[in-house]
Order: C-alpha cells, then structure tokens, then sequence
C-alpha cells in the first residue's frame, strides 16, 4: 500500500487535530508533510512542533508532491483553495461550509469533477454514530413516512453581549454568519436523513452592536417530500441539542449532549417506550478515516462537494428570509 503524502491548508485547531490524528493513527495510510498557513505564528507552530514543510502560499503547497490536502482554512478561502488543490490533482478534503456564495461553490464542484480527484466535506454529524443510528431507523422504513423533524442545537460559546467573542459572530465577512458557519450542519443533518429543503421562513437575534451577525437562529422549513420542520441554532452558553422526528410508523426525540445522550424510540400503536443506545460523540478522525478510504480505493464519496451544495443553498435562504421576514423558495 502506498503511503499518502498529504497537506494542510489552515493550521488552527482543526488543522493541528487533524495532523495529529492522521500523523499517530494512521501511519500506515498516510502522513501530513506539509502546512500552509496565513499567520506566523501557526506556520512556526507546524514548523517546530510538527516538524512540516510550511509556506505562506497555497500554490507552493500543492507543488510539494501531494497525494490529498486537507482545506480546513477560513470558510472564506475555501473556495480558492479547493479550486487550486483540484487543479493541481490533489484530492481535496474540504471543512464546512463549502464556500460563502453559491458562485464560488459551483466552481469548486466544476474543478473536482472535472479533475476526477475525491472530494469529501466534512459535515460531522454524518460521522457520530447517533445520527447514523436515527438514519439507519428512518431509511429501514421502520419509521413509516416522515411528517415532521426538529433538531435544535447550542454551542456552549456564549453570547457577544456577555463578553464572548466567537470568530464565527465577529468577523461574519470571513465565516459568512453563524448559520452558514454552524447552522450548515444541523440544515445538511435534515437534507441528509430526509431530503431536499424547498421553502424556509427564519429569524434570528443577535447581541453584537451595529453588525448584520446571527447569534440566535430559528427556522421553519419545509421539505420536498412534504415534511415539515424546525431549525434551531445558538452560540449561546448553553451547551445540549434535541432532536425530533415523527413518522407514520414511530416517533423518537434524542437529547442530551454526547455521552448523556438519550434516544427514546416509540412505535404508534405501543405501550412501550424503547431507549435504544446511542452516542453523541465525534469519531477521532471524523470524516478523515473515510476520505482516506475513499482515495486507496479510487471512489467518489457520498459525501462530497456536490451533496453538501444544498446545505449553503439553504442557508443563504435563510439569511435572506430572516433580512426579509418573507418565507424564502431555496433554489
């Protein structure tokens, strides 16, 4: 098995997580070399701590003789980034939310396809085995149809107004809000488990003076298939997340926060509530493990840039909705 040379572009937290994840557990897969960096003080981080080859410029990094890189950078520059990693051939791992507008976003999916390289974003909830647990229930049917989904979720953060000062809420130009940088996974977790969003109506407050900044959202939607649902999300103190879904067939709510959580489970018809177990924890690897095993098999991934489009697609909309007070039409 070839071992895989791999770079990261944006070596904050989740960059130096994901170095060392890859660089202590999978040593027989691949190997991180190299980071590209826009502040010093990360790039002498990689440098001296992690012992990678280290630039300023993205382009230098996908010259370094790369198999894969890892675009976990400011949402932002996802878009070039992506686009350049694609161009030089490289298969591209990329972080939520995909890109900031939907323009940048076609030209990344335009340039890994047209490249035939992997490409995998790494929405987390598609790795937590509790959310593939309330998946698994509702694609064996067991659930019946599905009427309605609520997931609510809280950062654990805390609010502007209080002191906090997440990046996410101050610098809104470079994450694009709180509901395209976080919100993005609770909407891609109810595209993922029940299809397509078509309308959104959404509101949201916020305690960051003179600043157009989420940090309170909530949002009605409705799905393709007709179901109907509830978004809510907040940076604030609080840290839990609920989720709701009724079918034709059975019912479950989860709640709770990693490994306090707990999934009650109850068929129409039936006395009897079911716990069934579940954990709320991040796999170490994350979405990792799987673009590794994507690229030594040579496959495209059911999680790729094109599948995580309609997560933005919506949160733009309901941007938009709440700008407006009108309910908003996705696409």
């Amino acid at each position: 098995m070839t071992l895989l040379r791999g770079g990261v572009v944006g070596f904050g937290g989740i960059g130096q997580n994901l170095t060392r994840y890859i660089n202590d557990y999978k040593q027989d897969q691949a190997c991180i070399v190299a980071a590209c960096n826009r502040g010093k003080p990360n790039l002498d981080i990689a440098r001296d701590q992690y012992g990678l080859a280290v630039t300023h410029d993205m382009r230098e990094l996908v010259d370094m003789d790369l198999d894969f890189v890892l675009v976990v950078s400011t949402s932002y520059a996802h878009a070039e980034q992506t686009v350049l990693a694609a161009e030089a051939g490289l298969h591209v791992l990329c972080e939520k939310p995909i890109a900031l507008t939907l323009k940048d976003a076609d030209r990344m999916i335009e340039a890994v396809e047209s490249a035939g390289v992997v490409n995998v974003v790494n929405y987390s909830m598609r790795y937590i085995d509790a959310y593939l647990k309330i998946k698994d229930m509702i694609d064996s049917g067991e659930m019946g149809q599905i009427l309605s989904i609520s997931h609510y979720k809280t950062r654990a953060w805390g609010l502007y107004g209080a002191g906090a000062r997440h990046r996410a809420v101050v610098e809104a130009e470079e994450s694009g809000g709180w509901i395209v940088h976080h919100a993005c996974h609770d909407i891609d977790f109810l595209y993922w488990i029940n299809g397509p969003i078509k309308s959104v109506h959404a509101m949201t407050r916020t305690t960051v003076p003179d600043k157009d900044s989420e940090e309170v959202v909530l949002s009605n939607v409705v799905f393709e298939n007709g179901a109907i649902g509830q978004i809510g999300d907040s940076v604030c103190c609080i840290r839990n997340h609920y989720t709701q879904i009724i079918g034709s067939a059975a019912s479950l709510v989860m709640t709770g926060e990693h490994d306090e959580t707990v999934l009650c489970f109850h068929r129409e018809g039936e006395r009897q509530l079911e716990i069934v177990p579940a954990r709320d924890s991040k796999r170490p690897g994350g979405g990792v493990d799987h673009f590794l095993e994507c690229i030594q098999e040579n496959r495209q991934s059911p999680h790729s840039l094109r599948t995580a489009y309609h997560s933005l697609e919506v949160a733009l909309a309901m941007q938009e909705s709440a700008r407006s007070a009108q309910v908003v039409q996705v696409g």
